[in-house]
């Protein structure tokens, strides 16, 4: 894993990258327990609780909400220098800000890369398929190997190599996980009279389709979802 953080990107504001990761390193150090008593059991799953997380750190929770992607890649990293922590632990917020709480059919364009939490009622659940999340691919010209992270439904290749090649490279292996596809419908309680119930599409992976998870994604269960919103095809 890339450890470096551009200290010049706005993300960070004022941070600079060690300040970033040390801030995160004493927010795990005040749940050190909890947090050890994860991996004793050989769990990897670290959870947040929101309002603790934001009474810690204002700075870092409002990066939350607005680069929620890069925010867990760095509190994932923090963990990963803390030899007491689970090993490759992934970090799953429990709640969120009440701000970020909304109704699907409010949802914008506005919202598109942020952290949001939506409530409703499982319609539909795909079965568990094992989905792609990089692959590797040979340069058949120079040798190179490419990395190619697989963000979309339709599956990636390289557009061209450092040597100027475009296409024909050959696919080396892929790494995947366990992904479950679920449709979200607002619950009646939720509309006005006569209002027809929005959907939404959502994408579960890893630890979100752990057997444990299976009798609270059933069709007719009613779920509250914390996720990034993206744009698909």
């Amino acid at each position: 894993m890339d450890k470096g953080l551009n200290a010049n990107n706005d993300f960070l504001g004022q941070f600079n990258q060690e300040e970033f990761l040390m801030e995160a390193k004493s927010f795990f150090e005040i749940n050190r327990k909890e947090i050890g008593d994860v991996a004793k059991s050989s769990e990897k799953i670290v959870k947040i609780n929101f309002q603790e997380f934001s009474e810690f750190s204002p700075r870092l929770s409002e990066y939350l909400l607005e680069r929620p992607e890069e925010t867990i890649q760095v509190l994932e990293i923090a963990l990963e220098e803390l030899e007491w922590a689970p090993k490759k632990a992934r970090v799953r917020f429990t709640s969120i800000s009440p701000l970020q709480e909304m109704f699907i059919r409010n949802i914008r364009a506005i919202n598109l890369g942020k952290l949001i939490g939506i409530e409703g009622i499982v319609r539909q659940a795909s079965e568990v398929r094992p989905l792609v999340t990089n692959a590797r691919f040979e340069c058949p010209s120079c040798g190179t190997i490419i990395s190619v992270l697989q963000f979309d439904k339709k599956f990636k290749e390289p557009s061209r190599c450092s040597c100027g090649r475009r296409g024909g490279f050959k696919l080396l292996d892929k790494e995947m996980v366990d992904a479950q596809v679920l449709t979200i419908e607002e619950a009646s309680d939720n509309l006005s009279g006569g209002e027809q119930p929005k959907r939404m599409t959502i994408y579960l992976k890893e630890d979100l389709v752990d057997p444990r998870m299976e009798m609270r994604t059933t069709p007719g269960s009613r779920v509250k979802i914390i996720g990034i919103l993206k744009e698909i095809a």
